[in-house]
């Protein structure tokens, strides 16, 4: 589950802010394309596509790819955000593609057509562990850009620390920031009976589902990838180093009546200063506003996520 902006589609439930907020529009679906969106052209239908399982040690993870390797450019790695599959990259991924680059997103474990994996619990430190083995048996060897939505964040950090020889440049899109529900837990009002639905389920979310690796199919303890990628970020000097890094930022999510004042605020500025701070990890780190999106901007605003990459791209 990913709280309000970051609600999967695994969990279509009524939420309050949930963490850096769903409801109200941030879950709602992207509006139809049509046959001239973004996305949905001829050259994009007669892209290159590949699918394939890739076998990681025992278990397999389900590799999509858009495109051909084009020499001398990164390939693009996406990574999604807890819950969607690869298809949720499709519109963006053809366009892009079609332009003459190559693209690859894979299913998380225990997702879509992904083998689940072994552990009871897994860690951000675990999905780092099955990225490598991925771009290894898919003999992805050179640098990529790294292309991550929502929680995807997480791994993104993790795989820059652990390997940054195999990352070219990164771009974030409205991602998840591992500081937020800490700041949410310190705001929100004691517990009561009477207190509104919308106060209960972000209780639900921040004290029971981010520790509970049960509630999701990935087997992922939130809280615990938060912790690892917080502890990272703390670490002496820009994590990112001279990377190129664009953190794309949806607007601020609405205020919910049944939510505090403060609580609402403090979620906000928990929020805003994550996303700064992903910036200034990075000594090329750019943060772009983006309007008229809700979370997920690869849908709503595709162009600007595709000028992004080639921002990057161009180093």
């Amino acid at each position: 589950m990913e709280a309000r902006s970051w609600l999967p589609t695994f969990l279509v439930i009524p939420t309050a802010l949930l963490g850096a907020g769903c409801a109200q529009g941030w879950n709602e679906p992207s509006p139809a394309r049509t046959q001239d969106s973004p996305g949905t052209s001829d050259a994009a239908d007669a892209i290159d596509r590949s699918s394939e399982q890739i076998d990681i040690g025992g278990r397999s993870l389900h590799l999509e790819c858009w495109g051909e390797r084009v020499a001398g450019e990164p390939t693009v790695l996406l990574i999604t955000g807890q819950g969607p599959t690869t298809s949720s990259w499709e519109l963006m991924a053809g366009t892009f593609a079609a332009d003459g680059h190559h693209l690859c997103a894979h299913d998380r474990a225990g997702v879509g057509g992904s083998d689940p994996a072994p552990e009871a619990s897994r860690t951000t430190e675990d999905q780092v562990t099955d990225l490598v083995a991925l771009l290894d048996a898919a003999d992805v060897q050179e640098p990529v850009v790294l292309a991550a939505h929502s929680l995807g964040s997480l791994p993104a950090v993790g795989l820059v620390a652990r390997a940054p020889e195999r990352v070219a440049g990164v771009v974030l899109i409205d991602p998840w920031s591992p500081r937020v529900s800490i700041a949410q837990r310190a705001a929100l009002p004691p517990e009561k009976p009477d207190e509104s639905p919308d106060v209960a389920e972000e209780r639900r979310f921040l004290t029971d589902f981010l520790f509970d690796s049960a509630q999701n199919p990935e087997h992922l303890l939130v809280a615990a990838s938060d912790d690892e990628v917080a502890t990272l970020l703390d670490e002496p000097g820009p994590i990112f180093g001279d990377l190129p890094v664009v953190v794309l930022r949806a607007p601020p999510l609405p205020y919910l009546p049944g939510l505090p004042r403060d609580y609402h605020e403090a979620t906000l500025a928990a929020i805003t200063a994550g996303h700064q701070e992903f910036a200034a990890e990075s000594m090329r780190g750019t943060l772009v506003e983006v309007e008229d999106t809700g979370h997920n901007i690869q849908d709503d605003q595709p162009e600007i996520v595709m000028d992004a990459i080639r921002d990057v791209m161009a180093g």
